[in-house]
């Protein structure tokens, strides 16, 4: 009896596993599969891991090779840099000790001064380098220095030369002054530089009565002038500037030619000149109004 039942029991076992099969899979499942996932797991981190060291290993020499060849072409350039300021000194050195030193000066287009005078104040020494020569000093000094020269040019003829050019002063201009009844004659030059003085009445030049000092007035002489030669009115003796730059001038020490303003100017000058070569006499005397322009008026001094 007590067997049959043992062996109803086993046979009711094996009939609830065989009934249950799921069961007991699923049972030994979850204990090995999460193994099997973790070992996995492992396996593939340590190649990842392989991976990444040598991915930064390849990378850090690339940078490595970077960093070399950055270097060394810095030190290529600088190398070169260095061997271009060392030849730079040397070249420099060279033209100014060897090449490029004063061997001759020469001083031209003065007609009252000669070579000698104007070396002499310059005293520009021979085997100086001719860049170390002031030449704006010069061109300063000289026409302070000396009385009758205007302008001064000095210029560097290369590899070796100094060039003086030396425009004369011109006596053109002469004003009057009277102190204690005593006349006192200034000469100036073409473009006003004061010459001398002097107690004689000079002869051949322009009278100017303006105020020299005034710079206005200084050019609106030279404008006139200059309007004068293009009329090609030599004989003008005299010029004056008077109250709101009016403007007068004196023509062959006979006529006055009263101009006005400076307006229409060029054209009162041909209208008097025109007057004046054509239609007076050599002998005539007085004032001749042309202040208006297009009509001109003659008043003989009898």
């Amino acid at each position: 009896m007590g067997k049959s039942k043992d062996r109803k029991n086993k046979k009711t076992v094996k009939s609830a596993e065989l009934k249950n099969p799921i069961n007991s899979v699923a049972a030994v499942n979850m204990i090995e599969y999460p193994l099997q996932n973790v070992q996995n797991k492992t396996i593939t981190t340590e190649k990842n891991k392989k991976k990444l060291k040598k991915q930064t290993s390849t990378s850090q020499n690339r940078k490595k090779s970077r960093k070399n060849i950055r270097k060394q072409k810095n030190r290529r350039l600088l190398a070169t840099a260095i061997l271009f300021i060392i030849l730079l000194f040397i070249c420099i050195f060279i033209s100014l000790k060897v090449l490029f030193v004063v061997r001759d000066v020469e001083v031209v287009g003065s007609e009252r001064y000669n070579q000698d005078e104007i070396l002499a104040y310059c005293a520009i020494p021979l085997e100086q380098n001719i860049f170390k020569v002031d030449t704006q000093l010069y061109e300063k000094n000289l026409p302070n220095e000396f009385t009758y020269i205007e302008n001064v040019t000095v210029r560097r003829k290369l590899p070796d030369k100094i060039l003086i050019t030396i425009t004369d002063s011109v006596p053109t201009y002469y004003t009057e002054t009277v102190e204690n009844e005593i006349s006192t004659y200034v000469i100036y030059s073409q473009n006003f530089k004061h010459l001398i003085e002097q107690s004689a009445v000079p002869d051949g030049l322009v009278r100017i009565s303006a105020n020299i000092e005034n710079e206005d007035s200084k050019n609106l002489i030279l404008h006139i002038i200059e309007k004068l030669k293009n009329q090609n009115c030599d004989k003008v003796t005299g010029v004056i500037i008077g109250e709101k730059n009016y403007v007068s001038i004196m023509y062959d020490g006979r006529i006055e030619v009263k101009l006005g303003s400076m307006l229409d100017i060029e054209y009162k000058l041909k209208m008097s000149y025109h007057i004046l070569q054509n239609e007076l006499n050599d002998t005539d005397i007085g004032v001749l109004d042309a202040t208006q322009a297009g009509n001109a008026i003659f008043k003989p001094n009898y």
